[in-house]
């Protein structure tokens, strides 16, 4: 057998050994090749890939088992292989689910993927099959078994339909994964995948979408349900007359309107809701005063979202007006305080500027964020717009804690990012500053 050389006795070193032998066959002559020679070559170059990726699966899952992407400076390991591998954005993720799917329940695939009997498509097709059937460690081991065999002669689009079909077969309404959804085993499972998000519907509102435990639904329906109760002549907007003064709000906009009005009592009381950058939590927006003058127009919340001018007028009617003067080209140059402290003005200034977190990639809200010194307040930095930056409170950690640099831009003072090298010691291109677009610009 042949000693592979000292340096290549690491699984990184046999890893190079191999990229550069297969790297010396683009000097061969590939037009003297006979038809069958290119085909064979086509074949096993998609055996090698195949064989690739089940090594990839491996060292990914162990990547972000062991956090050792933070210590290259990546808050995550899927944020860390897409910028290995140059991907599109959310590349990184999708390898991670499909290498947890490989290296946990679906050995089988793992085999034939290292084995070069599937390919990384196929496997991606199976992993994400299964994982809609219900957890039945029989059932899934049977539908694994028979789309191996499948993908033996169906690409991964085919193989994907007849997955679709083994669904349809094995849990054609999806009671059975949804009955499973009550059992003890998944109550965890509910509240490690939790989460609540607003979302423009394009139609000047928001929709809401969450998942949580239904002990949590239990308790947010309970809170509601004084609020909801149907009240006479309540929305002025149901058109009664005479003496018609039903509620006319279906339960649906009732318990929306409960929890708006949670909302407001939680803000009315004193100390309830924690400080926000030294001042009590409020609605932050962006307009001009002649806008606010005609009720003509739209306003950026500090969210992010639109909100119509008119829509602004009402709110005004019961609210604090804190005023922000803009430049030509909406650099914030002075913000009128609420509070004595300085750094809640600061703070309004910044999110008049960021409006979300600016890490490449990031979009978290202000209310998730933090001001970073661009230069460290210990270093003789200023606290200061010119000297900070939005970033919510994983990406402010990077910062601090690797070789990420930021800076403003110093044409247009706009926040820019650098990345670590991509290998190790390496030296970053001049202009290899990065930069995300804000909100609706």
């Amino acid at each position: 057998m042949e000693m592979l050389p000292e340096s290549s006795t690491s699984p990184a070193g046999v890893l190079a050994e191999a990229r550069e032998r297969v790297a010396v066959l683009t000097e061969t002559m590939w037009a003297a090749k006979s038809a069958d020679d290119l085909l064979s070559v086509a074949v096993e170059l998609q055996r090698l890939r195949s064989a690739v990726a089940a090594v990839q699966a491996r060292v990914a899952t162990e990547i972000a088992a062991t956090d050792a992407a933070k210590t290259a400076g990546w808050v995550s390991a899927g944020d860390y292989l897409t910028h290995v591998a140059g991907g599109r954005r959310g590349h990184g993720q999708r390898v991670l689910r499909t290498a947890r799917g490989l290296c946990g329940d679906r050995a089988a695939t793992l085999v034939a993927l290292a084995a070069g009997e599937v390919s990384p498509e196929h496997a991606e097709v199976i992993v994400t099959v299964i994982d809609r059937l219900p957890v039945d460690p029989s059932l899934r081991d049977q539908a694994e078994r028979a789309l191996l065999d499948q993908a033996a002669t169906l690409n991964a689009s085919e193989l994907r339909r007849a997955g679709e079909h083994l669904l349809e077969v094995l849990d054609p309404d999806g009671t059975a994964r949804a009955e499973e959804a009550a059992l003890d085993r998944l109550e965890r499972s509910a509240h490690l995948g939790r989460f609540l998000t607003l979302a423009e519907d394009g139609l000047g509102g928001v929709r809401v979408r969450g998942r949580g435990t239904v002990e949590d639904a239990g308790l947010i329906k309970t809170a509601l349900h004084a609020l909801a109760a149907p009240l006479p002549g309540t929305d002025p907007d149901c058109g009664q007359t005479g003496r018609d003064t039903r509620d006319c709000r279906d339960h649906g906009a009732r318990c929306w309107d409960a929890l708006v009005q949670t909302c407001l009592r939680a803000q009315e009381v004193d100390g309830l809701l924690p400080e926000d950058h030294g001042a009590k939590p409020r609605l932050t927006l962006t307009l001009s005063l002649e806008q606010l003058r005609t009720g003509l127009g739209a306003a950026v919340l500090d969210t992010g979202d639109v909100l119509s001018a008119a829509a602004v007028r009402r709110l005004a009617c019961d609210a604090e007006l804190i005023p922000a003067v803009l430049g030509s080209v909406g650099e914030v140059l002075d913000v009128g305080r609420s509070q004595r402290l300085v750094t809640t003005a600061i703070w309004k200034a910044l999110v008049l500027r960021d409006r979300h977190c600016r890490f490449p990639g990031c979009r978290r809200m202000p209310l998730a964020c933090d001001a970073h010194h661009l230069q460290h307040w210990a270093d003789g930095g200023e606290t200061s717009l010119d000297n900070l930056v939005l970033l919510c409170r994983a990406h402010h950690t990077l910062i601090h804690a690797t070789p990420w640099q930021a800076r403003l831009n110093p044409i247009d003072r706009r926040p820019e990012f650098r990345p670590p090298p991509r290998r190790r010691g390496g030296e970053h291109p001049p202009d290899d500053w990065i930069r995300e677009p804000r909100l609706r610009e």
